[in-house]
């Protein structure tokens, strides 16, 4: 199930023998393009008098020119590229546009760490690091036991539809902070009253380096656990959910090893099952491997808190 979703080899392995272009910024690496993408990007770039970008096919790698050198600057030229690669048709990932701004980390200089903000759905285009929460919500019996509740993504979803998830999950973006947008997805995806949202414990992070069709995604999830009132029922609030469903940990796990989780939320149930000790290095032969592939280092920039 962890290898199901951190599943992308190590960056030096990866771009070698993928062909990958670094993405950079002030000498950072912030993320990691194929070729194909590239030489979309590169026509784009040579058709402008002004470009924003500089390619270099040796080195293999993309920058931005000198005078797209802050964050306002490099957001315009990016969603100028973007607007344009989505009427035309040129990234299949922009038919999923979402009209989200992801942070893209990596400029010492702003207030932020921000070096430019992307439509959420290039972000797999570029490669980059992306943010967000996922909550656990559970119910204990009378005697102890723990049930969990769990969500159907909506048929309609433009990312894995119909599979299971958390309570709520919801990627971070807009600027928003971490605890902004627990509360957010909250009452957006389960209807769930302020008041109750706010009873959320942290409970770590986990780290993976992930792909999809859409393509490579290194990812950093918060993690929370909400425990409600035995009669708190979820609802579906803004069409991201089809339904919900309170199942035992063992249903949960079974419906996991079926492949029915949307491979992050399986890690997520992971992560869960190991802090409250049902997952241990007694009943688990290959606990520190597990551990290690949840807890993945990623050579991306990050935000401060």
């Amino acid at each position: 199930v962890v290898r199901n979703c951190n599943c992308v080899p190590e960056i030096d392995v990866l771009v070698k023998a993928e062909n990958l272009f670094r993405f950079v910024i002030n000498g950072q690496l912030v993320g990691l393009l194929n070729a194909n993408d590239v030489s979309v990007l590169q026509a784009a770039n040579d058709a402008r008098d002004t470009k924003p970008f500089v390619i270099d096919s040796d080195s293999r790698t993309l920058a931005f020119n000198d005078w797209c050198n802050d964050r306002t600057k490099r957001s315009a030229a990016v969603a100028e590229l973007m607007a344009e690669f989505r009427a035309e048709k040129k990234w299949a990932s922009l038919a999923k546009w979402r009209n989200e701004l992801y942070p893209v980390y990596g400029d010492r200089r702003d207030p932020q760490g921000i070096a430019l903000m992307v439509e959420r759905a290039s972000s797999y285009n570029f490669g980059i690091r992306t943010f967000g929460v996922h909550l656990n919500g559970i119910v204990r019996d009378a005697s102890g036991s723990v049930k969990m509740w769990v969500a159907k993504r909506s048929l309609q979803k433009q990312t894995w539809p119909g599979y299971l998830d958390q309570i709520v999950a919801g990627g971070i973006g807009d600027g928003m902070s971490v605890w902004e947008s627990v509360i957010k997805e909250c009452a957006e995806e389960g209807g769930i009253d302020r008041d109750v949202a706010e009873t959320t414990k942290f409970a770590g992070t986990i780290q993976y380096f992930t792909r999809s069709e859409l393509g490579l995604q290194p990812e950093t999830q918060f993690v929370f656990d909400l425990e409600l009132p035995q009669d708190y029922v979820p609802y579906p609030s803004d069409g991201e959910v089809d339904s919900f469903y309170l199942w035992t940990l063992a249903e949960v796990v079974e419906r996991m090893r079926q492949n029915m989780f949307k491979p992050n939320c399986a890690v997520c149930v992971v992560d869960f099952l190991i802090r409250h000790g049902y997952m241990t290095p007694e009943n688990e032969p290959d606990y520190l491997e597990i551990l290690d592939n949840i807890h993945r280092p990623l050579p991306f920039p990050a935000p401060k808190y």
